[in-house]
């Protein structure tokens, strides 16, 4: 069981960060412009025009891979540029430093992808009646929390980096490919596309556990590497 001074730790980490992004809004209004773009591409591409459902799903998992990128690929770069990497050595242990910072992009990026997933499917004019908004909302969790986990690490090993832009989505692509993937199959069957011999929760809860399992990998093997990383 974690110590209370780990977690008191950990739970100050977050607090910076919520009130560090509070006052300055930049990974916020990096994420906020692109999928205001990406969204306002997408309305012009399509004009009304109906999209199947396989497509919305990889449209929307995509979306969701350029936004994190763009706000949570800076969770430790910013703290090298400002000099303040030192002080959460000094006055924190890694792994505490580690799930800070992730709870924090976790959140952001769910809260992000709830609002994205009604947008994007009304901007498609997707036609999904034996949608399950549960299952989705599974979907999208389970999904936030491994990519999350996943851009905190590959963020960290890139800090120090002279190539930041170009390392980061080098690093975390290839391990975000399960991810991804099973993320647009749960979509899909979220939506109802595989869900005409069976319910929705029936459909997608098998790729529900495939993304608990591959965030709960992420996490144990973020946590175990992470001390090495940050302290060397």
């Amino acid at each position: 069981m974690p110590s209370v001074p780990w977690l008191r730790e950990a739970l100050a980490v977050f607090v910076k960060e919520a009130r560090t992004e509070w006052r300055t809004r930049v990974a916020l209004s990096g994420i906020g412009l692109f999928l205001l773009g990406g969204l306002s591409l997408m309305a012009l591409a399509f004009q009304g025009r109906k999209v199947n459902i396989e497509s919305a799903a990889a449209l929307l998992w995509i979306l969701l891979l350029f936004t994190a990128a763009t706000g949570l690929g800076r969770a430790f770069v910013l703290e090298e540029e400002r000099g303040t990497a030192l002080a959460l050595r000094l006055h924190a242990r890694a792994t505490a430093v580690w799930c800070g910072k992730f709870a924090f992009s976790a959140l952001l990026l769910f809260g992000l992808s709830v609002i994205e997933t009604p947008l994007l499917l009304g901007v498609l004019s997707v036609d999904a009646p034996k949608a399950n908004f549960g299952a989705m909302t599974c979907v999208l969790g389970m999904g936030s929390v491994g990519v999350a986990a996943v851009f905190t690490t590959t963020s960290a090993l890139v800090a120090q980096a002279s190539a930041k832009g170009s390392l980061l989505p080098a690093l975390s692509f290839p391990v975000l490919v399960p991810a991804l993937i099973t993320g647009v199959q749960g979509t899909t069957a979220a939506l109802g596309f595989l869900g005409k011999k069976m319910g929705t929760w029936e459909a997608s809860s098998g790729f529900i556990l495939l993304l608990g399992c591959y965030s709960a990998i992420a996490i144990a093997l973020s946590l175990l590497l992470f001390d090495y990383v940050w302290n060397d």
